[in-house]
């Protein structure tokens, strides 16, 4: 009797589905950005947005909701109808680690939302500002341990892959750095610019501008293999770091229940965007690589990405409220 009232819901269901996915969209789409304007997330979904306005023929409005690492726009995500009109841009430290990190968020990651595809692929790069004395990852190895203390790390917020792969890098070091958490990347930056921190981990989107600039250096890129932005940047394995490689990529998410065609939809216009050439142009010149994978490869990419950081959490004891 249970079985035969659970196949009658879903085919009473069906319909409605079907009738929210006819000439999807119908009205304007909103994205969700979990983080202020103006940071690396900033710079990846407003492009995407203006290049999938045509492709989808109505408006797509980026929504900034800075705040707690990025969970409060998952919150809103998550609090929203399941019909496509609003989505969610995530990193994989806000769906795959926050989820490990924060004992009462408002949603449950693994039931609330479906992935639609991620769009950037790389990994974080270690950056100074320009006048700290250290061109690579050694020498501030060797800076800090001269000033214990004295050198402070800011990240994009508390508990991110940011801020984890600084713990790597002081669980490897012993370094004495302070660690002061922001509340998203740009304000981190604009910090670092004015002397007050003398580090950051970030995608290397964010501060392109000041590296062309000469106000920040590269000293170290987290990735297997050298970026091909900054191809002279040495990983932090060839100066000696073994295992200190971080992945950093972005990509956006539905409220769970969105309908089949929906999210079909959704994906092959971002995969139209991420492919067309202003859009690899913009990323690359950001430092960005723009790289799309769909549903199901980012559903892994979900998995994996919280197998790898769940032990490393647990050892360093690293828990938020």
């Amino acid at each position: 009797m249970h079985r035969r009232h659970l196949l009658a819901a879903a085919l009473a269901a069906a319909p409605l589905s079907a009738s929210l996915a006819q000439g999807f969209p119908a009205r304007p789409i909103r994205i969700v950005v979990g983080f202020p304007p103006g940071g690396g997330s900033d710079l990846v979904a407003r492009p995407l947005a203006q290049k999938m306005q045509p492709v989808l023929g109505q408006s797509i409005l980026v929504e900034n909701r800075g705040g707690a690492n990025g969970n409060l726009g998952l919150a809103e995500v998550a609090k929203s109808a399941p019909d496509g009109y609003t989505i969610g841009h995530v990193n994989n430290s806000v769906i795959a680690v926050n989820p490990l990190l924060y004992a009462n968020l408002p949603f449950d990651a693994a039931r609330d939302f479906t992935p639609v595809g991620t769009v950037t692929a790389g990994a974080l790069f270690v950056m100074v500002p320009a006048e700290l004395p250290a061109r690579d990852l050694r020498e501030l190895v060797a800076l800090a341990r001269a000033k214990p203390g004295q050198l402070n790390f800011g990240s994009g917020g508390a508990g991110g892959v940011t801020h984890l792969g600084f713990e790597l890098l002081r669980k490897q070091t012993g370094v004495e750095i302070v660690h002061i958490p922001y509340r998203g990347s740009a304000p981190a930056l604009q910090d670092m610019l004015g002397g007050r921190i003398q580090l950051m981990i970030d995608g290397f989107n964010l501060a392109k501008a000041q590296v062309d600039a000469g106000r920040v250096r590269a000293i170290a890129f987290l990735g297997q293999d050298r970026h091909p932005a900054l191809p002279n940047v040495l990983t932090a394995v060839e100066q000696g770091f073994p295992g200190l490689v971080v992945p950093g990529w972005q990509g956006f998410i539905a409220p769970a229940g969105t309908p089949e065609p929906v999210l079909a939809r959704l994906e092959e216009a971002f995969r139209m965007a991420v492919a067309d050439p202003e859009i690899q142009a913009n990323f690359m010149a950001q430092g960005t690589l723009a790289v799309f994978r769909g549903r199901a490869e980012m559903a892994r990419m979900i998995r994996e990405e919280t197998a790898r950081w769940a032990p490393i959490i647990q050892e360093l004891g690293i828990r938020l409220d």
